[in-house]
């Protein structure tokens, strides 16, 4: 296959598959295989997880604060034009606090949670009010500022309080000697923190026994807990604060179309070029070489002896014909008028190399999918025979549930990747590409699309 070097360009949207919030947790240290948990203590991600549960909750009054104003502010004045405006400000301006939680997550915990989609820009103050109000984006980091105000002081509380526990009990031996002398109800003296009324750990059992108890809290329960957390944290900062999986969706749909638009917008042009270039010339020289032969008729010359010139001109006539049929067939191959499995048959046969082929293919196909399959398949039949250095190629085409699957595979070098064109065409109607080609081969690309075009 094709060895390109070219990526697919950035469309400003992040590529994290179907499960947008698994992806953006998975490259944290905090959420991957953990060891033993005897070793939690001394780890450097318990302590990041400690510093994002305390961070957090220097943020989450600011973050409660700006929540409580907007719904408090915005909603008695929305009411009025003015009252709409600020409320679409405030929650335009939410963005900015889901911002501040996600560089805390991706700073501290070292999470990849990308920014949401930007809202789609209005013109006119109605345009704006509409695109603050529709903001989903905004509302979700609200929503989050004022969850996250509760979860982080809870957070906080228990994982300091536990902390405190188990560095306070297993230190126990080195400042019980610094407490007060205190009196039990029986008249006795002690020298220990006290529980009750007459439980006091001043004897070395007890001694012995705080530090078990405190080494139990320090090792094993503050470390559980305050990693499960901040992971609890994390996760409410990526399902609200980030992406949703169909707005990615939606804007990698729209990058597609866009991209495709690009398509056909430059073959547009080299239809133009081709035109401009080669058959206006040829339609030029025809009528200089007709009106030749007019004017030596005009001037009583035989026509025996301006039969060259006319000859020539039907010549010229034919070649303009040949390339404008070539031309026509790249817009809408003529194959495709009997059926995509016909035309698929006649693209095999006329490859450069051997093509096998099995087509099991519904007859519901909309004339769109097929065209888009057909030169979907051309161009990576094109690409084996120029860059694979396979000697056949196989093309595999069927319909399964609501989907037109079309593979090409070969025995090739291997290392294909790009293949931008191929996924311009698919992406444009909702379609995508999967690339297998480890060097050495073999490889498989599978053009995935909808059997039914449905409108976005």
């Amino acid at each position: 296959m094709e060895n390109m070097t070219d990526q697919v360009t950035a469309a400003g949207f992040p590529d994290l598959g179907e499960a947008p919030i698994r992806s953006a947790l998975a490259s944290a240290p905090l959420f991957q295989e953990r060891r033993s948990p005897l070793l939690g203590l001394f780890q450097g991600t318990t302590w990041s997880a400690f510093g994002y549960l305390f961070t957090t909750m220097l943020l989450a009054p600011v973050g409660f604060a700006y929540a409580i104003t907007a719904i408090s502010l915005g909603l008695p004045i929305a009411v009025f034009i003015v009252g709409l405006v600020v409320s679409a400000a405030l929650i335009l301006g939410a963005r900015g606090i889901g911002a501040a939680y996600r560089l805390l997550a991706n700073g501290i915990l070292r999470t990849s949670i990308p920014a949401p989609m930007p809202p789609r820009r209005r013109a006119g103050i109605t345009g704006f009010v509409k695109m603050g109000l529709t903001d989903a984006a905004g509302w979700r980091a609200l929503a989050h500022s004022v969850i996250s105000f509760v979860t982080a002081l809870i957070s906080l509380v228990l994982t300091a309080t536990l902390l405190s526990i188990g560095l306070g009990a297993t230190t126990y031996g080195l400042w019980r000697p610094f407490l007060p002398a205190q009196e039990a109800t029986d008249g006795t003296w002690h020298s220990g923190a006290q529980f009750g009324d007459a439980y006091f750990l001043d004897t070395p059992g007890r001694i012995a026994l705080s530090t078990i108890v405190g080494l139990v809290f320090l090792v094993l329960i503050w470390p559980a807990v305050n990693n499960g957390l901040a992971r609890l944290q994390a996760i409410l900062a990526a399902s609200l604060l980030g992406p949703t999986a169909s707005s990615i969706a939606r804007a990698r749909l729209e990058a597609q179309r866009d991209q495709a638009a690009s398509v056909t917008t430059d073959r547009m042009r080299s239809i133009e070029r081709d035109l401009h270039d080669v058959t206006q010339a040829q339609l030029v020289a025809i009528a200089m070489k007709l009106g030749d032969a007019r004017e030596r008729l005009d001037s009583g010359e035989t026509p025996a002896s301006v039969a060259a010139s006319i000859a020539a001109a039907h010549d010229t006539s034919k070649d303009a014909l040949a390339d404008l049929r070539s031309l026509v067939r790249g817009i809408h191959p003529a194959a495709l008028d009997a059926g995509l499995g016909t035309a698929l048959q006649t693209l095999a046969s006329r490859s450069a190399l051997p093509v096998s082929l099995d087509l099991r293919i519904e007859d519901d196909l909309t004339a769109t999918v097929e065209s888009v399959a057909y030169f979907c398949a051309a161009e990576l039949l094109n690409n084996v025979a120029k860059h694979s250095g396979a000697d056949h190629a196989e093309l595999v085409v069927r319909t399964a549930d609501q989907r037109l699957l079309l593979t090409v595979r070969d025995g090739g070098r291997g290392g294909a990747r790009g293949l931008t064109s191929v996924r311009g065409r698919a992406g444009s109607i909702g379609g995508n590409v999967t690339i297998e080609s480890p060097e050495g081969g073999p490889t498989v690309v599978t053009v995935d699309l909808p059997r039914i075009l449905t409108s976005a």
